[in-house]
């Protein structure tokens, strides 16, 4: 793993999010509640104390905020599209946490509703693409989501597939996994450009 990574021990409880080393973070949200858990990658892209938002999470408020001011409105938007059944949210956009570094990330999230189409969780992987963002290229999101790629598919039962074998405390086929899903989100990064 890598150095912000952790793995589950037997004393954890079951995963909120997945921790995936290098430039690949996860994150999970409970929207009734109002709480985004997330692991440190995530935490330090947006700026937030990781021990919080791992542990009581955050608001999306806070989350937010560390969106680049440039992008922040837009992503808003995005974010309430895919909350009101849009389900599937893929988007390149700007970060600027609290230390002015601006930093570049691709999103892929995955919206629940419950029976009666409110809103109760989203999920996703978050991959620092800021190495790989030096062309000048502009944020963007994915409107064209009708035919979701068999890779986004993939990530998405990879992710339960973690959340699973986290509780059987498999450390050896956690870092599987974890190395899946770096693969998967390093191929997705690649699509989105």
């Amino acid at each position: 793993m890598g150095a912000s990574g952790r793995l589950l021990t037997s004393e954890a409880t079951p995963p909120r999010f997945v921790d995936i080393p290098n430039s690949v973070g996860s994150w999970d949200w409970d929207i009734p509640n109002d709480r985004i858990y997330c692991d440190d990658i995530v935490a330090s892209l947006y700026g937030i104390e990781s021990e919080a938002a791992s542990l009581s999470g955050c608001s999306l408020e806070k989350f937010v905020s560390g969106h680049h001011p440039g992008d922040r409105d837009w992503m808003n938007d995005a974010i309430q599209r895919a909350m009101k059944g849009a389900d599937i949210l893929v988007a390149e956009y700007r970060t600027l946490p609290e230390d002015g570094v601006e930093k570049w990330a691709l999103v892929r999230a995955r919206y629940y509703h419950d029976a009666e189409g409110r809103p109760m969780r989203a999920r996703g992987i978050i991959i620092d693409i800021t190495n790989s963002k030096r062309d000048g290229q502009p944020p963007s999101i994915d409107h064209h989501l009708a035919n979701i790629h068999p890779l986004d598919r993939a990530a998405e039962l990879c992710i339960s597939a973690r959340e699973v074998i986290a509780t059987a405390r498999k450390p050896f086929l956690l870092r599987l996994v974890d190395m899946i899903l770096l693969e998967l989100g390093r191929e997705l990064s690649k699509l989105a450009h």
